[in-house]
């Protein structure tokens, strides 16, 4: 019961914050806090009712941290530029039990940007209560964080959380949705049955969106199917499996959408977006595997994961969404802003048809206090990617420090790329991250 306890206030308290994927800036603090998780040696399987049981009280509790961060960057052809930077954030959480039956929980993410001069930045991530209907209807009713797909670093099922899978940060928290889920079990919790009313940007009763799903366990397998019906929005049918042979993890998940919510481009560019797409149905397929290894001598220990994903939504001609990436670059910096103002830069990205990720890590190197890890994000479609590399330092008290070095390839207008060869290095302390 300790150790189910410590692993539910590790997974409220230690949310990843910042990738920084666009400007290769990687929070390294958010790298190894999967490590809290690898160090247990089962995997715990409870019923909703566990998660009521618990404890019971009240418990108040968060994070703090601070970090700086010297950063220079080379792009060929361009005199060096040395940044600085620095973050201070936390989080609180308030998790109050007043009897076994009924649970109310509260977590909100503070974020104050040093260097930019902005104000206070308060993130509601999560407002919920809990209860239940004789112990076999589960409830839970506000802002929560949806465990929806199963892939590492992409996650097409996952079609109702309001954030979305950073491959270069898969484990950070995921804004979730104002719902209403109402869960259920068989087979003493073997099999799982999932009802959510989806109420974020509903100004009619006709909007409310509805999300069904079930998992079953088959072996040591499990199978999900997931469906996602709303007014306005490209309906969608999920299938998603996990397993594992051996000591490796696999995962997958297929999707289809009648419809997408997306704006397109055509042959005029920028000039006939956005194209919309009502009527194709656009197909997504993603599956990989996760491997750890740990002597016993605790010299080598290793995770390393590797996921493809097709992207139904991405472009054939990687030419077309190319040049309109490149139009909207330039015409954003200049004194004509306002004319791409109606573009939705989302649809600009993600737009390759195939995708491939991976990432090594090495964790108390020989026995140490070093650690290392290496991320490859790529868009096969159009030859672009980034890598991120990085190196924990010995930490003393609560200080942490930690070098890495970044760099993205790919032709100018393509999806990571800039045309040019560049690269990063940068050395970082963070000062903090305490719980409490």
């Amino acid at each position: 019961m300790r150790r189910l306890i410590m692993v539910v206030v590790l997974v409220l308290c230690f949310g990843t914050v910042n990738a920084y994927a666009e400007d290769f800036n990687f929070d390294f603090d958010s790298m190894f806090d999967d490590d809290l998780f690898f160090e247990v040696e089962e995997e715990i399987d409870y019923n909703p009712e566990d998660i009521l049981l618990v404890n019971d009280g009240w418990e108040l509790g968060g994070n703090y941290n601070f970090s700086v961060r010297s950063t220079r960057s080379k792009v060929k052809g361009i005199e060096p530029i040395t940044k600085f930077s620095s973050h201070l954030g936390g989080s609180l959480f308030l998790d109050s039990r007043p009897d076994v039956d009924k649970r109310f929980f509260s977590k909100v993410d503070f974020n104050y940007p040093v260097n930019s001069g902005d104000k206070l930045q308060i993130n509601l991530m999560e407002l919920f209560a809990d209860y239940n209907w004789k112990n076999k209807v589960f409830f839970r009713a506000g802002k929560q964080n949806v465990s929806w797909g199963v892939g590492h670093f992409f996650s097409p099922a996952d079609v109702i959380n309001i954030g979305r899978k950073d491959p270069m940060d898969p484990d950070a928290d995921l804004e979730g949705p104002v719902a209403l889920k109402a869960q259920t079990s068989a087979e003493n919790g073997r099999h799982n049955y999932y009802l959510y009313t989806l109420f974020d940007g509903v100004e009619h009763p006709k909007d409310v969106g509805v999300a069904l799903k079930a998992e079953y366990v088959i072996g040591t397998s499990e199978v999900g199917f997931g469906t996602y019906l709303q007014r306005s929005k490209a309906p969608r049918l999920s299938m998603t499996m996990s397993s594992s042979v051996g000591q490796v993890a696999l995962f997958g998940e297929a999707v289809v959408s009648k419809g997408s919510d997306k704006g397109f481009v055509g042959e005029w560019s920028l000039f006939d977006y956005p194209i919309q797409k009502k009527d194709d149905l656009f197909f997504h397929l993603t599956g990989g595997g996760m491997y750890r290894y740990s002597d016993p001598d605790n010299l080598f220990n290793f995770m390393t994961a590797l996921q493809y994903y097709y992207n139904g939504e991405g472009y054939k001609d990687q030419q077309v969404i190319g040049d309109a990436r490149k139009i909207y670059l330039a015409v954003s910096q200049s004194e004509y802003a306002d004319k791409v103002a109606h573009v939705v830069p989302s649809d600009l990205f993600s737009t390759g048809r195939h995708y491939l990720a991976g990432m090594l890590s090495w964790n108390n190197m020989l026995d140490s206090d070093f650690s290392s890890m290496l991320t490859v994000v790529s868009n096969l479609s159009d030859k672009s990617g980034m890598v991120n590399t990085s190196l924990s330092l010995p930490a003393f008290s609560s200080i942490r420090p930690s070098v890495g070095a970044n760099f993205t390839y790919g032709e100018l207008g393509s999806e990571f790329g800039i045309g040019e060869p560049n690269s990063s290095v940068y050395f970082a302390v963070s000062l903090g991250n305490m719980m409490f």
